[in-house]
């Protein structure tokens, strides 16, 4: 069974220290937006372009048209809104090879407010075709996933967050694409992306099972389209509820694709995620708001189980 560890780690901080040696592996230019969130490396090849998003996308572009793999680290909210265009007729378009880092992902922007916050990016970039998303369920899956991405053969994007987030024991090495049943169940199947959520699934899942549920726990890493059929497929055949989890606007999200996959079984599903603009605050302060607490979440999924 799967175990939250009693360290935390954050995804940012392991992708600052991974990427030196992986960008050195795989021949890539990095491209900066003053992030603060890179080290350079002697022998990386490494630009910090500024606060200038499009510049950097573009640039990125244009060097993978040259031969080169690159990739972009940014800011979630900055990289997905202000430099969308960018991405869409730069990178996703042609396919290129460009790994684009949105750190800062969700609501972990925290006192930052809504200008930090990035609820919208995974809708933004599943609307992408060709561009593979990606929300690490913890500091170990980053690492490995982030090499997963500069290996790829087409655009992808991954989200990382700020601070320190859980840790799990026993979680399996993730493989692009593929999700990750982390908890067996038959009747209600809780799906669920990134660090703090999966924590929260399963504490859920914990008490829900006390109650008399059988309830499946998957992980689902990679979140795009092309993705979700893969978690149909090991959504529980004999699945009555189907819950989405995710610390973004429900719309366009995971779960909206993981539904769209699972809609001719005729489950019935709730989709807990985001509702709206966040004010300034803590991260879990926020989660709170949100409704993604392991209190929350268990008071919904009993609600909507109850009560056809």
């Amino acid at each position: 069974m799967l175990e939250i560890e009693p360290e935390r780690a954050s995804t940012r901080g392991v992708f600052a220290d991974a990427l030196p040696e992986l960008a050195l592996r795989h021949n890539v230019l990095v491209v900066d937006t003053d992030t603060g969130s890179i080290k350079p490396a002697p022998g990386m090849d490494y630009l910090n372009v500024g606060i200038a998003e499009n510049a950097a996308v573009g640039l990125a572009a244009g060097a993978e048209h040259c031969g080169r793999r690159a990739l972009v680290c940014t800011f979630a909210a900055f990289s997905v809104s202000r430099a969308f265009e960018f991405i869409k007729l730069d990178i996703a378009y042609p396919r290129r090879r460009v790994c684009i880092v949105g750190t800062h992902g969700g609501a972990s922007g925290g006192w930052l407010g809504p200008t930090h916050h990035a609820t919208e990016d995974l809708a933004l970039m599943n609307a992408l075709p060709h561009m593979r998303v990606v929300v690490p369920a913890d500091a170990r899956q980053a690492v490995s996933l982030l090499g997963q991405c500069l290996e790829y053969d087409g655009p992808t994007y991954l989200r990382l967050g700020r601070k320190d987030s859980p840790v799990f024991a026993g979680l399996p090495e993730p493989e692009l694409g593929v999700p990750q049943e982390v908890r067996p169940g038959r009747d209600i199947a809780l799906v669920a992306t990134g660090p703090e959520i999966l924590a929260t699934a399963l504490e859920v899942a914990r008490r829900l099972a006390g109650a008399g549920h059988s309830v499946q726990v998957i992980n689902v890493h990679t979140v795009d389209p092309e993705s979700a059929g893969a978690v149909g497929r090991a959504v529980a055949a004999e699945c009555r509820w189907l819950v989405t989890l995710e610390e973004a606007w429900t719309s366009g999200g995971m779960g909206a694709q993981v539904a769209a996959a699972l809609g001719a079984r005729g489950i019935r599903w709730l989709p807990i995620g985001v509702d709206g603009f966040l004010p300034p605050g803590t991260h879990d302060s926020l989660l709170e708001a949100s409704g993604l607490t392991p209190e929350a979440v268990l008071h919904q999924v009993l609600s909507f189980v109850t009560h056809p």
